[in-house]
């Protein structure tokens, strides 16, 4: 698909901007994720619980079961009710295995049935009801703590666009918890390229978004980061705790932005808890 930015910004300088954007945002504290990585970096060798959340595209999911089967945590959740990222997690399920049900379907369970099919992993602990990065965090801990599951190691598993927001999400709620770790690992960097005039991506992962609104991704939670009366920081809505924009990140989001290659995405106020 050919791209054609306003104001005539060159593609590279875009493809740049957006890779720029994609390494802040997409969180890995550590290179490759498996059980000597752990022990090297944490002193552990298996986190208490994996948690993938179904903002993630399908590819995510063949990661999150390729890392568990690794051994490297205890337990493995999945999080995800019905949300802004729901019907496009339908669409692609439905499309690569036509007799898997959809209708009414949490993410989690999609994600859930997937496993299970593909991979043979049953053991599977369910959020079904969360429907913003928000209550994705507060829900998954509480159902931990229902389940009475020990939580003192997480790894983190998002969107790329959002690992960076549900880092900050997890520390507002665990800030007077010192004794968990939670450990961030994007399951997926999609790194932009040009060709032939156009961007495009440089791996084409299962389920990926098309360019215009993955650059719709990154720029909406540049802005939900601020710490301002418009952003999620403690001076804004207070969702998640304080994260510093460094000014390399700022200037890539101001070239994206001014690209009007995608759209500043704005809260859907139907899946606000």
């Amino acid at each position: 698909m050919q791209i054609y930015p306003k104001n005539n910004i060159p593609l590279q300088q875009l493809a740049d901007a957006a890779n720029t954007l994609t390494r802040f945002l997409g969180v890995r504290d550590l290179p490759e994720l498996s059980p000597q990585t752990l022990q090297s970096k944490y002193g552990i060798k298996q986190a208490d619980v994996l948690i993938l959340f179904g903002g993630t595209i399908p590819f995510g999911c063949d990661v999150a079961a390729t890392v568990w089967k690794r051994g490297v945590a205890r337990h493995l959740m999945v999080v995800g009710g019905i949300g802004h990222t729901t019907q496009s997690l339908r669409a692609k399920f439905k499309a690569r295995f036509p007799d898997m049900e959809t209708n009414d379907k949490a993410e989690a369970e999609m994600i859930a049935n997937y496993l299970s099919r593909k991979y043979d992993i049953h053991d599977i602990l369910l959020e079904t009801k969360s429907t913003n990065c928000g209550n994705n965090v507060t829900y998954a801990l509480a159902k931990l703590k229902e389940a009475a599951i020990p939580a003192k190691s997480l790894i983190i598993m998002q969107e790329p666009s959002m690992q960076r927001r549900m880092a900050a999400g997890f520390a507002k709620e665990l800030k007077y918890n010192t004794d968990t770790t939670f450990i961030n690992y994007a399951p997926y960097l999609p790194y932009l390229a040009t060709e032939n005039g156009s961007l495009r991506f440089i791996r084409q992962y299962w389920g990926l978004w098309d360019v215009e609104h993955y650059i719709t991704l990154l720029l909406g939670d540049i802005s939900r980061l601020r710490d301002d009366k418009h952003g999620y920081g403690p001076q804004g809505k207070g969702f998640i705790t304080h994260v510093d924009i460094p000014p390399e990140v700022e200037k890539a989001f101001q070239i994206l932005n001014a690209s009007q290659l995608g759209t500043i995405r704005t809260a859907n106020p139907a899946f606000s808890s």
